[in-house]
């Protein structure tokens, strides 16, 4: 568990849709027979791979050893899906039996056992209380596992969820298909939802997670829970408000860290401003600093001395709506607003800092992926409007594992230019300055895919598939397995023209 979570972490099994912990039915709901299949499911294929590691031969290739740090990316999410499952079984062992054992002690009169409970009633303890009881068992767990409260109290939460509540993703990652970073986002983003919307979030985000980075699968959940959260996103951006709170904690070598809990557009105008102070201040050539550096320097000079004597910068949060076509014109209140850098926030907040952006985007979707297809052309020159598409669909760099944001990318052609590549949408992806070096001189193939992903493969033969980062689900690609619908029909009237923006003198036509 990081300090940041540490800090703004309230995580709880409370907010998961599941009974509590000594009345769940998972555990041993079949006796003995249950009990096997467990075995089998969570061990058997875990041995297997395990023994095919230690039959192996020696290394020969960097292919081959690359393949088998895959195999045991795979064995450890195995392991830790048993992990789960014994962790989530034993607490609600526990439980039953700390229960049982309160219940019997209180018919028992011997001296000891009053004691106990006199002792225990002067410190406000309830050996029944489901608190008391938890705390115990993470103590315990945590000598068993030779790891900190915190963390083990953090993995009893996944365990909970995944065992009783995301049962399909405990399943993914007892094959190893999915990492154990996916699996505990996808417990985390399930908080506060119907059981059935949970399942469409596993629906959703398993097939994602088989093939994409943590990150990738973090930043689509999020966006999941955001839509289908029955709480209108306002109520609940209102109530974190009144959370916000700066901290600090000490580090080592003379060292401290400062945090600010804010509200999200704030965080992003604040940066942003420091931002253009360090880019735009005159820097002397003896000054040695870096500028990250220089960024920390300045902020720790407004906080103290205030800004310098400027008119200030103009660079404020910029606003894109995001227009889902379809969904727009069935339920516009669904429609939220996307804050550049870093992701949905609610429309009403949007709309109040929007007369301070430079401009708003109107952003065209793909009602079946999320996929950003379009962006509005009437304001930009085409290469504009082709970098505006590129930073909505593509959100950040399209390297594996990459979470620099558009800013920080560049427009880069698949296919080269300078061998027949052309400029434009299905040729051109963002990438950092960093990953272009991958591309171009390190050896790394990239291939783009009908369905709008990229296939990546490294020098040794090693295959990533990458989505775009705007898109919500991944079912309708083609790498899945299961090709694109063929889009309806949709009759572009002057209603919809008007939600596109589009206002043209272009009569009606139909369009697929």
């Amino acid at each position: 568990m990081s300090k940041r979570e540490a800090f703004h972490n309230d995580d709880s099994s409370r907010r998961l849709p599941m009974y509590p912990p000594g009345l769940r039915r998972n555990y041993g709901s079949n006796g003995v027979w249950d009990g096997e299949l467990d075995q089998s499911k969570f061990f058997n294929k875990l041995a297997a791979t395990a023994l095919d590691l230690y039959d192996s031969a020696p290394l020969s290739t960097v292919k081959d050893g690359l393949e088998r740090l895959r195999t045991i990316g795979q064995l450890r999410s195995m392991l830790e899906a048993a992990e789960a499952n014994i962790m989530a079984d034993s607490f609600e062992m526990y439980t039953r039996e700390a229960t049982n054992q309160g219940t019997q002690e209180a018919l028992i009169d011997q001296q000891d056992v009053q004691d106990a409970h006199f002792s225990a009633s002067c410190y406000g303890v309830n050996f029944s209380d489901d608190v008391t009881i938890r705390s115990s068992f993470v103590a315990e767990a945590s000598v068993a596992l030779r790891d900190t409260v915190g963390r083990v109290s953090a993995k009893l939460f996944t365990a909970e969820g995944l065992r009783n509540v995301c049962t399909n993703t405990l399943t993914a990652l007892s094959n190893g298909e999915i990492t154990t970073k996916a699996a505990r986002e996808i417990v985390r983003q399930s908080q506060d939802l119907d059981p059935s919307d949970i399942k469409q979030l596993e629906y959703v985000l398993i097939p994602l997670a088989k093939t994409a980075t943590d990150s990738v699968v973090s930043q689509r959940a999020r966006r999941m829970h955001e839509r289908l959260h029955p709480k209108p996103i306002e109520d609940r951006h209102k109530e974190a408000r009144a959370g916000r709170a700066i901290t600090w904690w000490k580090d080592v070598d003379g060292m401290a860290t400062l945090q600010a809990y804010l509200p999200a557009e704030d965080v992003i105008s604040i940066i942003n401003t420091v931002n253009w102070f360090a880019a735009h201040e005159e820097v002397e050539e003896e000054d040695q600093r870096t500028e990250r550096q220089r960024r920390a320097d300045l902020f720790r000079d407004v906080i103290l001395d205030g800004w310098p004597e400027t008119s200030g910068t103009p660079l404020k949060s910029r606003i894109a709506v995001t227009i889902p076509a379809i969904e727009m014109l069935t339920n516009p209140k669904r429609g939220l607003a996307e804050l550049e850098g870093y992701g949905p926030i609610p429309m009403e907040v949007a709309l109040k800092i929007a007369k301070d952006a430079p401009s708003i985007l109107r952003v065209l979707t793909d009602p079946w992926t999320g996929a950003v297809i379009d962006v509005a052309r009437n304001k930009y020159r085409p290469s504009k409007a082709l970098r505006d598409l590129l930073r909505w669909r593509d959100i950040q760099c399209r390297f594996p594992g990459c979470n620099k944001l558009a800013e920080e990318s560049e427009a880069d052609h698949i296919d080269g230019w300078a061998k027949g590549g052309h400029t434009s949408r299905t040729n051109t992806q963002l990438l950092c300055k960093r990953h272009q070096l991958f591309k171009h001189a390190l050896g790394w193939e990239v291939i783009y895919k009908p369905d709008g992903s990229v296939q990546w493969r490294t020098p040794h033969g090693m295959v990533c598939l990458e989505v775009p980062g705007s898109v919500s689900t991944v079912e309708n690609f083609d790498f899945a397995r299961n090709p694109t619908p063929t889009l309806p029909v949709v009759e572009m009237t002057a209603r919809l023209r008007h939600v596109l923006g589009w206002h043209d003198d272009e009569p009606e036509e139909r369009a697929s």
